[in-house]
């Protein structure tokens, strides 16, 4: 199986490219391009512009032979270069079209693709020194362009500007004696005649398609980058987003309560009043920082932790019968934390929790490695359970499972469960790096 560095569905035969590899605003000429290299829309366009093409220049080549008689017409050596040229053009991509419908590995197609070439061309580079001239006695015996002896009549088809030296011209006539075959081309022009049907041949066929299909690619991978890169930056705004609305979710719940309950103890309990007041300073002096940011690279358990603090010590403050403790290990303190999800679950406790119900209430913080290594953290309450409030519309919890899906893959979680002796714990449960 292919190993690539894009998408599956970025590399299917059966669908255009993308538009931002693709580009918009091709003509008739260049449609194809448009489709994968190799791919059927592909191969089915540029064999029908290849095809006008080349009909078109063999119409321009047989145009000079409209004024010879018949039987002078080289029908043989027409049907060499038709043959040379169709058989390539034909073949070519679809033997290519059928290798990467294997789905191979990025090398063994390459390999397969040069080997499919590479044997167009040597086949034919054969036809053209071994099989062409048994085509052209054929054709010349049913033409009528064969002598007494039954062998085709010799003919020179030249495509552009013949050169010949003096001595060349006053050549005598081949006696008719001598046996009919291909005309007789120095080892130099053999070469060069060899090198060029090659080309011609490695070209039709589709060869440059092989760096076509590379940089096709390149370009796919580029562009599964780019838009992974796009994907995680839209996810990260839409994290911060949620974090936004959840840090304005955290803040007026006890900041504008809390403000009215000194108020209202300043008159009757100065003292408490005063501690409250200390406790709010000490609450913003750790959470506005990291509340105005979105932190989550360089956020940790001890920087959430003293938020915590912070808000439990002013609820306190506010409900002298709400008693806490945070008993966590030093050596979890500096592991990271996602920013605002402890305070989100400590005000929980606190509201659905603390507040409904009559009487002391214990909120309890702990952390701890699980079997896998993770960090788990807990926030358990013995307040009123499950169904005790009615405030609240849950938005807290959902941004926070939202969160953890967007920034671990399934690798963290938030889970809920009822305390046989009432109350609820919350876990938190984080990859420890």
């Amino acid at each position: 199986m292919s190993t690539l560095a894009y998408p599956p569905e970025l590399q299917r035969l059966d669908q255009p490219l993308p538009a931002e590899l693709a580009g918009s605003g091709h003509g008739w000429f260049n449609r194809y391009r448009r489709w994968p290299v190799f791919s059927p829309a592909w191969i089915s366009g540029r064999t029908r512009i290849f095809g006008v093409v080349l009909a078109a220049a063999l119409a321009l080549l047989m145009l000079p032979l409209l004024a010879l008689p018949l039987e002078d017409v080289p029908f043989g050596s027409l049907a060499q270069v038709v043959v040379q040229m169709a058989v390539p053009l034909l073949l070519g991509p679809r033997l290519a079209g059928w290798v990467r419908r294997q789905d191979l590995s990025v090398a063994r197609e390459t390999l397969a693709l040069a080997g499919v070439m590479g044997t167009l061309v040597v086949a034919v580079l054969v036809f053209h020194d071994l099989g062409s001239e048994a085509m052209k006695q054929w054709i010349a015996e049913r033409t009528g362009q064969v002598d007494e002896r039954g062998q085709r009549k010799r003919m020179l088809m030249s495509i552009g500007v013949v050169v010949t030296s003096p001595d060349a011209a006053k050549a005598p006539e081949t006696p008719a004696s001598a046996p009919a075959g291909p005309m007789p081309l120095s080892p130099m022009a053999r070469a060069m005649n060899g090198v060029s049907s090659a080309i011609t041949t490695f070209l039709l066929a589709g060869g440059a398609g092989i760096w076509g299909l590379r940089r096709e690619r390149a370009a796919l991978a580029s562009l599964a980058r780019e838009r992974e890169l796009s994907r995680a930056q839209a996810e990260r705004r839409e994290a911060e987003l949620k974090l936004s609305v959840l840090a304005a979710q955290v803040e007026p719940h006890f900041l504008f309560n809390t403000l009215a309950g000194v108020r209202s103890a300043i008159a009757t309990d100065p003292a408490r009043a005063s501690e409250m007041i200390d406790r709010l300073v000490e609450y913003l002096r750790a959470s506005i920082p990291r509340l105005r940011s979105s932190g989550e690279s360089d956020a940790t358990l001890g920087g959430q932790l003293d938020i915590v603090r912070a808000y439990l010590g002013l609820m306190s403050a506010r409900m002298p019968r709400l008693h806490w403790d945070v008993r966590v290990p030093t050596e979890l303190l500096a592991l990271p934390c996602p920013p605002l999800m402890l305070i989100s679950l400590a005000e929980n406790a606190v509201k659905h929790g603390a507040e409904p119900k009559v009487g002391p209430v214990q909120i309890d913080i702990a952390a701890r490695r699980d079997e896998d290594g993770r960090l788990e953290v807990t926030v358990a309450d013995d307040g009123a359970g499950f169904g005790a409030s009615v405030a609240g519309s849950g938005l807290g919890l959902v941004n926070i499972r939202e969160r953890l899906h967007q920034m671990f893959q399934g690798r963290a979680a938030l889970t809920l469960r009822a305390r046989p002796e009432g109350g609820v714990v919350a876990t938190l449960t984080v990859p420890a790096a």
